[in-house]
């Protein structure tokens, strides 16, 4: 395998040791880095060596939850009525578009938002997808886009009663044979996805648990909390909370995902926390829907880590936004969440869960997922103010790695014709907002 040295790096890693590296040294051999310092190792023979005179690298990110079949949304006309709560806001707009989805649009969905991810040096997703009149294939379409593109990813498709028995089967069919052809692989990890527990019955969630008593080491990807509304629908049927309704059905386990979790009892925290399960948190998109903030005594009890909600494709975008929401809310000298924590540190070890390869951190051993900014600060850069730079210095990368590989350099994406997809993009768009319109 070759081995690529890139030199004169100022290496930023805030999950990882050092956490600040000035004129340092990464050498990558195949798809691994081999060594981070400030010096070549001894006696290893190197086949390219990129000077990047000073530009700063971070970890390839991850977005820990994120619905990719909502890139088409961007600029969409409002719905016909404005909605007045969170289920309306589902019911006129995302439940809407999901249906008006069909292969075309939702593959031009797949492939323009890993390009976006890709653009703002996001190289691993955990994708929660919906295409309620394109199902079977789809994730297949999806996990072939993103092995196209160099994505590490974590697909599962919503199952829901919404829309009939038969698209609740045909959504835990797709699950079930995506889980079952994809065997061990370590770019891509799939999960049994379910909408939430207010839009399945009990006699679904006992068809998935039986199900997944025959999947050793699978785990649900579900939204939980997100709102008031799924809190009062399992009470009404007779359980504490959403998390006692889910547990009962054996559904949260270490191997579990829940999104957004914003209402959630300390109780809840605590059953959550034996029971290991892994947190996303969305504030970009729970601010958007006004839906409540995670409360930051409720993250401490939990491993958190960062997602968009398909808001946006940019991990430091959200942390930033993250961090203004919680600030416009805390009382001053008040506790907030640490965004850059979730983002560098929980994501790769709730990542490190579910993908069988080290992912998020640029140190040996670990894939070789690398952005890399042409960012040369105004001011001091150390171990102690790296928050500020990530946060409020830097915008896109100039070159993106995943698996050793460049995805994006000097700006452009390599074997990747952007106009033709971002073309492809405009002209599925339209045709499913038509679509949209007479749903």
């Amino acid at each position: 395998m070759k081995r690529l040295a890139l030199t004169q790096a100022r290496i930023i890693n805030p999950g990882g040791s050092p956490v600040y590296l000035d004129e340092g040294i990464i050498v990558i051999k195949g798809d691994t880095i081999e060594s981070v310092g400030q010096q070549l190792p001894a006696g290893v023979d190197i086949d390219e060596t990129i000077d990047l005179r000073g530009k700063t690298v971070l970890p390839g990110m991850i977005n820990l939850h994120t619905h990719l079949y909502s890139a088409l949304a961007l600029g969409m006309p409002p719905p016909p009525q404005t909605p007045t709560n969170f289920v309306e806001i589902l019911e006129r707009i995302w439940w809407r578009l999901d249906l008006a989805l069909d292969e075309e649009s939702t593959r031009a969905s797949f492939e323009s938002g890993l390009l976006a991810c890709l653009r703002a040096g996001v190289t691993t997703v955990f994708d929660h997808h919906s295409s309620q009149n394109w199902i079977a294939g789809s994730l297949a379409a999806l996990i072939e886009t993103a092995s196209q593109l160099g994505v590490n990813l974590s697909p599962a498709f919503e199952v829901t009663d919404r829309n009939g028995p038969e698209r609740f089967r045909a959504g835990l069919e797709e699950n079930l044979a995506t889980i079952d052809e994809l065997g061990v692989d370590p770019t891509t990890h799939p999960m049994l996805g379910l909408h939430a527990s207010f839009t399945l019955s009990d006699e679904s969630l006992s068809v998935v648990e039986a199900a997944l008593r025959e999947l050793p080491g699978v785990g649900v990807h579900i939204h939980v909390s997100e709102d008031q509304a799924d809190e009062e629908d399992a009470r009404g049927q007779g359980y504490t909370s959403v998390v006692d309704r889910l547990d009962r059905f054996n559904l949260l386990t270490e191997n579990s995902l829940i999104a957004h979790g914003l209402h959630i009892t300390p109780e809840d925290a605590k059953r959550l926390a034996d029971l290991g399960v892994a947190v996303a948190h969305n504030p970009s998109s729970n601010a958007n829907n006004r839906v409540g903030s995670l409360p930051v005594a409720i993250a401490d009890r939990l491993p958190v880590g960062l997602g968009t909600d398909g808001m946006q494709a940019d991990m430091l975008r959200e942390a930033k936004e993250g961090s203004l929401i919680q600030s416009s809310q805390a009382p001053a000298g008040g506790r907030s969440h640490n965004y850059i924590e979730m983002l560098f540190r929980r994501n790769p070890e709730i990542a490190g869960r579910f993908f069988s390869r080290k992912i998020g951190l640029i140190e040996p051993g670990y894939q070789a997922d690398l952005a890399i900014y042409d960012y040369h600060p105004r001011t001091q850069v150390s171990g102690n103010n790296l928050a500020g730079h990530l946060l409020y210095g830097l915008e896109l990368p100039c070159h993106v790695l995943s698996r050793g590989k460049f995805r994006v350099r000097d700006n452009r994406f390599v074997k990747v014709d952007e106009e033709r997809a971002l073309a492809n993009a405009a002209r599925q768009s339209a045709r499913l907002w038509e679509t949209m319109a007479g749903i």
